[in-house]
């Protein structure tokens, strides 16, 4: 943080923020079963690096690499020579992976309940 003093909405004073818009992104650790809103709060926009991105999950950059080589999330768009990620498009992603799993649920299910009728 800098030292810089915010003048809040409401005319008090914030010594302790750093009004840039970069940090504006930075989540706090995530902990295990902790609600991952983050990312869905985001203009659908939003371009996410990768430290970006490992940060709206709680985890390092080098877990969003391996979550992308286990079709955890979507390939990354090389821009200036970085991997970012369009918010819109790894929730697009998420959605379209969990509706997947649903579907295998229901079939498994399925062959489950003709297998005990």
């Amino acid at each position: 943080m800098n030292d810089t003093t915010v003048t809040r909405p409401d005319n008090s004073l914030d010594a302790e923020a750093d009004p840039t818009p970069e940090n504006q992104l930075e989540p706090e650790r995530v902990e295990p079963g902790f609600l991952v809103d983050a990312l869905a709060l985001l203009p659908e926009k939003t371009i996410l690096d990768e430290a970006r991105l490992a940060g709206v999950f709680g985890v390092t950059p080098r877990t969003v690499r391996r979550m992308v080589d286990r079709f955890e999330l979507p390939p990354s768009v090389p821009l200036a020579g970085r991997s970012v990620w369009l918010a819109g498009r790894v929730l697009a992603y998420l959605d379209s992976k969990a509706r997947e799993a649903e579907d295998e649920a229901g079939r498994n299910a399925r062959k489950l309940q003709k297998l005990t009728s």
